[in-house]
């Protein structure tokens, strides 16, 4: 496989379909942007990474000092950090004979349950990445109630709101209380012509273009350090050789996901300290 198809696969890892931009444009410099637009997109917080170095020949990248600011009134400046990851992507070959067993296994299924004929998904495999260092500085206001949670509710009201067919509850929720007065599983139960409710129960279907899909198959942690502040007071807990659940499943998601998926499943990390 040429150097071009290499690029164009590799391209895919990091939360963007504008593929073409890149062909002429700073890999690196696009790669930074798109992280810290993600991160500022689902937490709603300013995100900033020193620096992206991706190597399109290899498939390997280093990503150097990475931050997600925290939400105003708590003492901490960064509620995340992570001061270095590295990843590694399936070579193009093993990546697509996976993907062609699958396609080849689910082929006569597809297109028997579908008149219309499905779109591929270009899927990217991370095989895998690594974060050296992973700092989270949780502060509860109450007993309940803190900056981590707080960022976690909005990253997933936020995936809610994109990809309600995957977030089926929380985009229920949402849909009541934009429109209190209507109950919204008694209304979708009753209207099943309504749009607006059955676009959160259902997908929808895209038809003309290719979907860009990404899917992280391992994700390993070598340190945690996990810095609970109650009533003014922190106590800090180090946990090692971390290894989270795989991210995408089979199928992969789509690239603009990724970014909200990788950062909840990081976060979540703050109740190990609990």
């Amino acid at each position: 496989m040429n150097k071009l198809a290499v690029l164009a696969f590799a391209l895919l890892v990091f939360f963007s379909t504008m593929l073409w931009y890149l062909a002429s444009g700073s890999l690196n410099e696009y790669l930074k942007s798109q992280i810290q637009l993600q991160g500022q997109y689902y937490s709603q917080q300013a995100t900033q990474l020193a620096i992206a170095d991706f190597s399109a020949n290899s498939g390997i990248g280093a990503f150097k000092e990475a931050t997600l600011t925290n939400p105003d009134g708590y003492q901490a400046k960064y509620a995340l950090l992570i001061d270095s990851a590295n990843i590694e992507l399936a070579t193009p070959q093993s990546a697509a004979a996976t993907q062609n067993a699958a396609a080849t296994q689910n082929a006569a299924a597809v297109q028997s349950a579908s008149p219309f004929k499905e779109n591929q998904a270009f899927i990217t495999t991370v095989q895998q990445l690594t974060i050296n260092k992973l700092t989270l500085n949780s502060e509860y206001t109450s007993a309940t109630e803190n900056n981590i949670a707080a960022l976690i509710t909005l990253i997933k009201n936020q995936l809610a709101q994109d990809y309600p067919e995957l977030y089926p509850a929380i985009s229920a929720k949402l849909y009541a209380q934009k429109n209190p007065q209507l109950n919204a599983q008694t209304y979708a139960q009753t209207h099943p012509q309504a749009g607006p409710i059955i676009e959160h129960k259902k997908a929808k279907k895209k038809r003309g273009k290719v979907q860009a899909k990404i899917k992280i198959h391992a994700i390993t942690i070598n340190t945690l350090v996990l810095n609970n502040t109650h009533h003014g007071m922190t106590k800090t807990m180090q946990l090692n050789n971390l290894q989270l659940a795989a991210i995408g499943g089979e199928q992969g998601i789509v690239a603009n996901q990724i970014g909200g998926e990788l950062l909840l499943s990081l976060l979540n990390l703050s109740q190990q300290g609990n």
